[in-house]
């Protein structure tokens, strides 16, 4: 306890003696080794922190430029109200919600491609045609997520 009332009495002197006043804050010193020890590990905690906010801050713009980047390119079958409903039904058929990340999309690909491929399916000549056709809308519904996700527009049909 007396420990707490020697650093408060250091404390008290530092701020009250003209020796220990502006000149040497000015430098950062406040005179007490404790107070300029505890406001160094403040400036840092603030400072870490400023810089999480300002990292918070530059990600939102992002967003923010992204969306209207895509609102403004359009593409084909765009809607003002809502996503391109192209881009919508590209995410349906790899089983995904709209806007997944893309390496969940890269993933969803793979795994979708392995299922339906035609030389996994050849059994059959029906189920070889059907796992053909999949194959083919898997890979459309993947190359117009990808240039999306790239470009931020999307591909013109054709």
């Amino acid at each position: 306890m007396d420990q707490i009332f020697d650093r408060f009495e250091r404390l008290f002197k530092s701020w009250v003696t003209p020796e220990a006043g502006e000149a040497s804050r000015s430098h950062g010193s406040y005179g007490d080794p404790d107070l300029d020890s505890a406001m160094s590990e403040l400036d840092d905690f603030l400072d870490r922190d400023r810089t999480a906010t300002e990292a918070k801050e530059r990600e939102r713009e992002r967003r923010e430029r992204e969306a209207r980047a895509r609102a403004q390119a359009g593409g084909a079958g765009a809607s003002p109200s809502g996503p391109p409903p192209r881009l919508v039904e590209a995410y349906k058929t790899m089983g995904l919600a709209f806007g997944a990340p893309f390496p969940q999309v890269k993933a969803a690909y793979k795994k979708l491609l392995m299922q339906h491929h035609p030389d996994r399916n050849n059994d059959s000549p029906e189920r070889q045609k059907r796992a053909t056709e999949l194959s083919a809308k898997i890979n459309a519904a993947y190359q117009l997520i990808e240039t999306w996700s790239t470009t931020g527009k999307l591909p013109a049909e054709g």
